[in-house]
């Protein structure tokens, strides 16, 4: 489960590098990653499927998210997750109990849109695939490689964006252990107006719940 909270959010800004494609194909791609780079806030709703090679599964699940600055909250089965970069908060609805964990920094690189698009030329290889068109909108993808492998839980990333909206429109992580992460994004907000309680823990909003350092 750790291991599948860590994927999931890479999805919402992750783009390119040492790309091989035509300059026009690279270049909306650019505008997407400088734009995101942007943001100061999002609220995102998606939809995750985990695909299970060991025994052909698929499953799927109904998320969101809430960005605002390098602090984040997510929401997606049965957990509820607040960051602030540097410590993890998860709560687990069904346990009543929350986890303190340290965000390292294998983890804020896959958690935090910033740090994914800072200094992102050098951080894969990206390869052109195709334009396609899907669920009538125009998108373009693009399979990732990361340039060092060895610490990381994926293989390949592939990223198909909105060309017209020049925003993400799914991520697809193949994960090294046989099971694979598609995310696509239902609904994206961007730069809302989003209040600090929104993303910040809070114990009080959790009163009975057992608090565990497992730091």
């Amino acid at each position: 489960m750790k291991n599948f909270m860590l994927l999931i959010i890479c999805m919402f800004a992750a783009m390119a590098m040492s790309a091989q494609g035509t300059a026009s194909q690279m270049e909306i791609l650019d505008q997407v990653a400088a734009k995101t780079e942007k943001y100061v806030g999002l609220k995102i709703d998606f939809t995750m499927y985990v695909e299970n090679l060991h025994n052909a599964k698929r499953d799927s699940y109904k998320g969101n998210a809430v960005y605002k600055q390098g602090l984040y909250k997510m929401d997606i089965m049965g957990q509820v997750v607040y960051s602030d970069g540097k410590t993890n908060w998860t709560y687990l609805k069904d346990a009543d109990e929350i986890n303190i964990t340290n965000n390292s920094e294998n983890e804020a690189f896959m958690t935090n849109p910033q740090a994914i698009l800072k200094d992102y030329k050098s951080k894969f290889k990206v390869n052109y695939i195709s334009d396609k068109f899907e669920k009538n909108r125009a998108l373009m993808e693009f399979d990732f490689f990361p340039k060092q492998i060895e610490n990381k839980k994926y293989s390949k990333i592939t990223i198909r964006i909105d060309k017209t909206k020049k925003q993400i429109f799914s991520v697809r992580y193949v994960g090294k252990d046989g099971v694979n992460y598609l995310v696509e994004i239902d609904k994206m907000l961007e730069n809302p107006t989003i209040t600090d309680a929104e993303v910040k823990f809070n114990k009080a909003s959790y009163p009975g719940a057992e608090l565990i350092d497992m730091r």
